[in-house]
């Protein structure tokens, strides 16, 4: 069984080529799959360009911008269909280290975790490059969360992860309700309500080295509501294992 990491792409031309090479040069093989919504910049084109030289490199497009949550969503039945022991999350612009991908790995692989995640808060305040209302407001986010949910997790909205598959597969992704980064939230805590061992990996989050980033307010705003639905969504409604 192999490992694969997934990379939703919309407009990061800037970066595509140098983010896929980047993790093809590790030490750990990775296959890369790429899930584009439509890009007007080109980013499919050039995934495309590099398929014939880069036999690990996956590549499915989508008609528009659909949201992160279903981007990942299709990654992972994408995945679950294939023969892929662990599956990561990870951005493609460079704001998470694609050598920190093989940390994370190493997390599951020989430290007996089931979700590993790349954690900006589990040491401090590691994110470099953010204007300070952007950390405070993805600092507080996270505060928040914990105090909903009851999960010890210190970044609950990390987007930078490895799962074991059995951990994907048990949360059934096509059941997870909130479609924009509330959705990285949602899965940790269905995850931490499975009874999975989650552990946080201290990284160093740098932003953007190019391109402009997706992130607003709103998509926060969205976030918050939708976890407190969540928890009292919970309370009725428990997830279960499903049985080998």
């Amino acid at each position: 069984m192999s490992n694969l990491v997934i990379v939703p792409t919309y407009n990061e031309c800037d970066n595509i080529t140098n983010i896929i090479k980047a993790v093809t040069a590790l030490r750990i093989p990775f296959d890369i799959l790429i899930i584009d919504d439509n890009s007007p910049d080109g980013t499919a084109s050039l995934v495309k360009d590099l398929m014939p030289s880069h036999p690990n490199l996956h590549l499915l497009e989508r008609p528009g911008k659909m949201g992160l949550g279903r981007a990942y969503i299709a990654g992972f039945e994408w995945a679950l269909k294939r023969d892929y022991k662990y599956i990561c999350e990870m951005d493609a612009d460079f704001s998470h280290n694609p050598e920190d991908l093989v940390r994370l790995w190493d997390a599951c692989e020989n430290g007996g975790a089931d979700l590993a995640i790349g954690s900006r808060y589990i040491s401090g305040v590691n994110v470099v490059n953010w204007p300070m209302g952007r950390v405070l407001m993805s600092y507080i986010a996270s505060m928040y969360v914990r105090r909903v949910t009851g999960m010890k997790i210190m970044d609950t909205t990390a987007g930078f992860k490895c799962y074991h598959r059995e951990v994907i597969r048990n949360i059934n992704p096509g059941h997870i309700k909130l479609t924009g980064y509330g959705f990285q939230i949602e899965m940790k805590f269905t995850a931490w309500q499975l009874g999975y061992k989650i552990v946080e990996i201290p990284i160093i989050f740098t932003d953007r080295r190019a391109g402009t980033s997706k992130m607003s307010g709103s998509i926060f705003g969205e976030a918050m509501w939708g976890v407190l639905r969540m928890k009292i969504v919970s309370i009725f409604r428990k997830p279960g294992r499903r049985v080998s």
